[in-house]
């Protein structure tokens, strides 16, 4: 198996490169592999390599950022087709795994799969020959070579343990244990062991799936906030700030659809951001004002759409969960997230946190090269740069997967990475289910973020 990149941009764009080692090392120093030669891309930047014991490919960070698909990672398989950026806004290649002819590798863990659905339909002894098959024709070197002799030295050991055992004498106990007896158990202890990897692949196979469809299907429900507001004074004049313009705060946040007439659920200081601002609560302490100049909802796939502060509500309790509303005609086709429903368990709990962290910044080191240089060419505002995103269907949400750590009757902890401009955002459970909103972090450690109980939401709702 070889590593194949199609070089999508950067110095080497349009180019099909196939590498003929397992290992592809990716810097801007010359002693690499693929030398990518721009600001962005560090001298020792990442590595490509293949494991033959594991039959994958895998990418790893070394001295950069790297992004497969969208999503930051250190290290993770590849997956023919993949995506990878190396740098925020730097070189971008299309992954593939080349397969020279004769070239064959199956991981042992595949074999066993087959095997067993082989034995289902076909029995016992079909499975017992696919799987032998697979060993002598699909493994890896080092397995053709040691299952054979694995093989021979359990032969050599079960006739040496039955020689042994046949010529001492049996005392009335070891009668009592006969030989269907002792079989039996074998089999049932075989029987029990088989059903627990069933149940631990099938477990497996049915997270991959909720993963699978949150990122292509649900996260199209998540949509990118963006908000301006200003300083209304008592005398009915915007505030100015320095420059005499009028004093103006622009932000990004996350939020996501909840019900099918309209309604978003975020943050409370998404909504209403001026209450972690010191300076801005002291002006509104002495008199002033906030008022929204431009409130906007952008879902993947659809152009920034317009809210109406007077659809905002707040929760009282000074929980940070807000719901504001969309025109339900122009969210047609957005899919409704599940919100879950009972009690949360924190034990053995993914949470998957889906959000727009850093904002605008974050689809901009995404974004097509040539979009992105013909929005600084012209200096285009935050509105305009969303506008166009969005026209080029640049606007999609990143997603993070960890575990829940803690449950609170107020809170839930987890260690799935975000920042600022996640707030918002849903936390899927490990059944698909929203089962949080992301409201906060913590800056100096990435291992414990927070999100709101989904039922404070659901309170909200219709």
């Amino acid at each position: 198996m070889r590593p194949q990149l199609l070089h999508l941009s950067g110095p080497r764009r349009g180019r099909t490169v196939t590498y003929e080692g397992g290992t592809v090392r990716v810097g801007s120093a010359a002693d690499n592999d693929a030398v990518l030669d721009v600001p962005v891309v560090a001298p020792h930047h990442a590595r490509i390599d293949w494991v033959q014991d594991e039959c994958q490919f895998y990418v790893r960070r070394q001295d950069g950022q790297v992004f497969v698909n969208g999503t930051e990672v250190e290290e993770v398989i590849l997956q023919d087709g993949d995506r990878l950026e190396f740098g925020a806004g730097g070189p971008t290649v299309r992954f593939r795994a080349y397969v020279p002819t004769g070239a064959v590798c199956k991981p042992v863990r595949r074999m066993l799969v087959d095997a067993h659905d082989v034995a289902r339909t076909s029995g016992g002894a079909a499975a017992t020959r696919t799987l032998t098959r697979d060993l002598l024709t699909q493994a890896t070197p080092q397995l053709k070579v040691g299952v054979p002799v694995v093989v021979v030295f359990s032969a050599f050991l079960a006739g040496w343990l039955g020689g042994h055992l046949g010529s001492r004498p049996l005392d009335d106990s070891q009668f009592a244990r006969s030989a269907d007896a002792v079989r039996h158990e074998e089999v049932e202890q075989l029987r029990a062991e088989q059903a627990r990897q069933q149940a631990e692949l099938a477990r497996i196979g049915q997270q991959n799936a909720i993963v699978s469809r949150i990122q292509k299907e649900w996260s199209r429900g998540v949509c990118l906030v963006h908000g301006v507001f200003r300083l209304r004074g008592a005398d009915g004049d915007w505030l100015p700030s320095r420059d005499g313009t009028p004093f103006e705060v622009e932000y990004t946040g996350s939020g996501f659809l909840a019900h099918a007439d309209g309604h978003v659920v975020t943050n409370r200081h998404v909504v209403a951001p001026w209450l972690e601002i010191e300076p801005v609560v002291a002006a509104i302490e002495g008199g002033a004002e906030p008022r929204f100049v431009r409130l906007s909802a952008t879902f993947p796939g659809l152009m920034p759409i317009d809210v109406d502060p007077a659809t905002i509500r707040r929760r009282s309790d000074g929980l940070d969960v807000a719901v504001l509303r969309v025109d339900p005609q122009a969210i047609a086709g957005v899919p409704v997230l599940q919100l879950h429903e009972g009690q949360i368990e924190s034990s053995d709990q993914t949470a998957i946190v889906v959000g727009y962290p850093t904002g605008l910044a974050a689809l901009l080191a995404r974004a097509d090269r040539e979009l992105v240089e013909g929005l600084r060419a012209r200096s285009a505002s935050f509105a305009e740069a969303i506008a166009a995103l969005a026209a080029a269907g640049e606007v999609t949400p990143l997603m993070t997967r960890g575990i829940v750590s803690e449950v609170r009757a107020d809170k839930i902890v987890y260690d799935a990475e975000t920042t600022h401009g996640g707030s918002g955002g849903p936390v899927f459970g490990g059944d698909g289910t929203v089962i949080a909103v992301n409201y906060a972090i913590l800056p100096d450690f990435g291992g414990a973020n927070f999100g709101v109980p989904i039922r404070f939401a659901r309170e909200m709702l219709p």
